[in-house]
């Protein structure tokens, strides 16, 4: 397993679990990822339909998980709310609502004025409209999780390897063998590919091509005094969630002021709060807004890439998929549109049907 995060952390506990003797490399420490900590959210209610189906038991999977876990994962904040930003994303997301709630998902579209009763710091933003909401959306810890899953996954017999960036992808002709670490060649029988920027570099160096698009965002920590913002917030590009010591976590594709001034704007309250940290990080999406999650087309080579910007929400289920399919076993029927050899063409087209 090549890179860490819970998405990383999460497929290694799950081959174990399978019986499988695993191995993660990690290039730095073993926690939860940039892009994870931005948006720490286990949600299902998505418009895309691709996703509100590989996502579906997202809130589920991430209780049974926590359940058994070592050491206790607290949970932040219930609920999100996606809000509209124009007429033509209230219809997008009326559309949604109505498909969610044939498929059993537990989600609605809620008017301005019970939005601002759910985050009173939006009640005075002119702009403020219809959103689409999921009171079981759930906002954890995201480190907490990713060291919860890292102690599992040891005791189920997976090692765990910090600070050991991989250098190359061994092959015989079309076929993986193994990956080279710290200049030492590691023998496999399968090598999967779970940290986005260490996927791109080590198959583009085997003259390969992952199909990826980069998402260049800036995550803002306020101070743990921040005003109750009811659930996590999805607004156009700027994604809010607030922990249970009262910090807000703010993450959109701008530098600092930009997005606090976007923040400001939203919600005046917001604007005596002091900045506790910030953090560059890059999100990877599927070059036609698909995550890749399944076997390359070179034999033996698995990928779990590209989730975007809800990482979260499809890194459980995206686990157990690949570790039912290494073992030869049929994975979860909702993630098969991700399979990297399918082309974006037709990727395209199952989104149009």
């Amino acid at each position: 397993m090549v890179g860490g995060g819970v998405r990383g952390l999460a497929i290694a506990r799950a081959c174990a679990a399978e019986g499988a003797s695993v191995a993660l490399f990690a290039a730095g420490e073993i926690a939860a990822a940039a892009d994870e900590r931005a948006w720490p959210v286990a949600r299902a209610a998505h418009v895309e339909r691709l996703r509100a189906g590989s996502d579906g038991d997202a809130v589920q999977r991430l209780k049974r998980l926590e359940a058994g876990l070592p050491s206790p994962v607290a949970i932040d904040r219930p609920g999100c709310v996606t809000l509209a930003t124009g007429f033509g994303e209230v219809e997008q997301f009326e559309d949604a609502a109505r498909r969610l709630k044939a498929d059993g998902a537990d989600a609605w579209m809620i008017p301005a004025r019970e939005t601002a009763a759910l985050s009173p710091p939006l009640a005075d933003w002119a702009d403020l409209g219809a959103g689409l909401y999921e009171p079981g959306a759930l906002a954890v810890d995201a480190d907490a999780l990713a060291l919860s899953i890292a102690q599992d996954a040891a005791a189920l017999g997976a090692h765990l390897f910090s600070h050991a960036p991989v250098g190359a992808i061994e092959r015989q002709g079309s076929v993986v063998t193994g990956v080279e670490v710290m200049a030492r060649n590691v023998g496999a029988g399968a090598v999967a590919l779970a940290g986005d920027l260490s996927a791109i570099r080590l198959v583009r160096e085997g003259r390969g091509r992952l199909s990826l698009t980069r998402d260049e965002r800036t995550i803002l920590v306020t101070s743990a005094d921040a005003p109750d913002i009811g659930p996590s917030l999805v607004i156009d590009d700027l994604l809010i969630s607030r922990d249970r010591v009262g910090a807000l976590t703010i993450s959109g594709p701008a530098g600092v002021d930009a997005i606090a001034r976007r923040a400001v704007a939203i919600a005046p309250t917001l604007g005596g709060l002091t900045l506790a940290a910030e953090e560059p990080v890059t999100i990877w999406t599927g070059i036609d807004g698909l995550p890749q999650v399944g076997a390359a087309e070179i034999d033996r080579l698995w990928l779990a890439l590209g989730y975007g910007r809800d990482g979260l929400s499809l890194g459980l289920a995206a686990a157990d998929h690949l570790a039912a399919l290494m073992s030869g076993r049929r994975g979860v029927e909702a993630l098969d549109p991700f399979a990297p050899t399918r082309r974006p063409a037709v990727r395209a087209q199952e989104t149009a049907r």
